[in-house]
């Protein structure tokens, strides 16, 4: 009996425990604090090297400089040596290899100088680089986070949590896959009975065209036949004017033509 009670508040303790852990390190806000401390690298990285470029572009002045000066102290001494000067010869020469020591000096540091740079510019697109994996996982976990809560949520709704909930994650899982399943079915589902009352309103407007075709095809049917009574209006009001001409004519006259002619244009219209 003390021992399972003793199990007991073992565990809830250990829950407890953990539950205050999840709450100090969140870790969707550790990674954006990884994120901030990377930026922060980034810009710390770009001054040190905005520093070190203007630090190398100095000290390459300063051997060209010291470059130029020795090859002028040994023209001056070549010009004190000609005008039979040795000793400001030499004094020339002594600062001709001051100058070239300072020369090589400079050389020496402009030379780590773009080392430096170098390097830092590789440190910097490497911070970059590490920069963008980092913000990549953070979208990523933060959606995992929120899916685990929805499906912590949709755990509790269906019973609440106990101390091996955690341990059957992947049976929660299932059931957000199960979900997942259903709604795209449903979706399909939906997509099927679009389909169909797209093909039934296709259907109706068909109908509604071919309605409207036989109706006008009947009253141009009408308009027709009402223009050929018309036309046979005419040609018997013709008729009866040539009759009427004709008993005013001698016998030896012939109307045929004119009746032949009416009846040509009827058949033709």
């Amino acid at each position: 009996m003390w021992t399972n009670l003793l199990k007991r508040i073992l565990n809830i303790s250990k829950a407890k425990a953990n539950d205050t852990l999840d709450h100090i390190e969140d870790p969707v806000q550790m990674m954006k604090l990884a994120v901030v401390e990377l930026e922060e690298a980034i810009t710390k990285v770009t001054k040190a090297l905005a520093v070190a470029m203007a630090n190398q572009l100095r000290l390459e002045k300063d051997h060209e400089q010291f470059k130029l000066e020795g090859i002028s102290w040994y023209q001056k001494a070549a010009i004190a040596l000609q005008s039979g000067n040795e000793d400001m010869a030499k004094k020339a020469l002594s600062q001709k290899a001051l100058a070239e020591k300072k020369e090589t000096e400079y050389g020496a540091l402009a030379e780590n100088s773009r080392h430096m740079v170098q390097q830092l510019n590789e440190q910097l697109d490497e911070f970059k680089l590490k920069l963008e994996e980092a913000k990549t996982k953070q979208r990523i976990y933060a959606a995992k986070a929120e899916s685990a809560k929805a499906q912590r949520q949709i755990s509790e709704s269906l019973g609440g949590l106990n101390s091996t909930a955690l341990a059957n994650m992947s049976k929660y899982e299932d059931k957000i896959n199960q979900l997942a399943a259903e709604a795209e079915s449903l979706t399909t589902l939906n997509s099927i009975t679009t389909g169909l009352n797209r093909e039934f309103r296709e259907m109706e407007n068909d109908m509604l065209v071919q309605n409207d075709l036989e109706k006008l095809k009947n009253q141009l049917a009408i308009e027709s036949e009402k223009q050929k009574e018309e036309r046979m209006e005419a040609i018997q009001k013709k008729l009866n004017e040539m009759n009427q001409q004709d008993s005013q004519l001698p016998a030896a006259s012939n109307p045929k033509p004119d009746i032949d002619k009416l009846l040509n244009d009827f058949f033709k219209q």
